[in-house]
């Protein structure tokens, strides 16, 4: 499994509060996989379950890890394949 580090293409320096996981279907569920998770403010949680329903994916919003450093619209992917699209390999 390869996990990439990225970036929505929006800039926000505002306190991460979401994390907008992304599932696609798996054993007759609409939540089956985990394969990605958006990491954003109150500001931004419509836009990135936006991004993931586009992408026909499930959202489902979380609350953020209190003790996250992380700035508003970074994102994990777990999937082997990556959408140019919305993540950059940062490093």
């Amino acid at each position: 499994m390869s996990i990439t580090f990225g970036a929505m293409p929006h800039i926000c320096t505002g306190p991460v509060t979401a994390a907008v996981e992304a599932y696609s279907p798996a054993g007759g569920l609409a939540h089956g996989n985990l394969d990605a998770t958006a990491y954003v403010c109150p500001a931004h949680v419509d836009t990135a379950r936006a991004m993931w329903s586009e992408e026909g994916l499930t959202p489902f919003t979380a609350q953020a890890a209190k003790s996250t450093t992380t700035r508003c619209g970074a994102i994990t992917d777990f999937r082997e394949t990556s959408p140019a699209t919305t993540t950059t390999t940062e490093g």
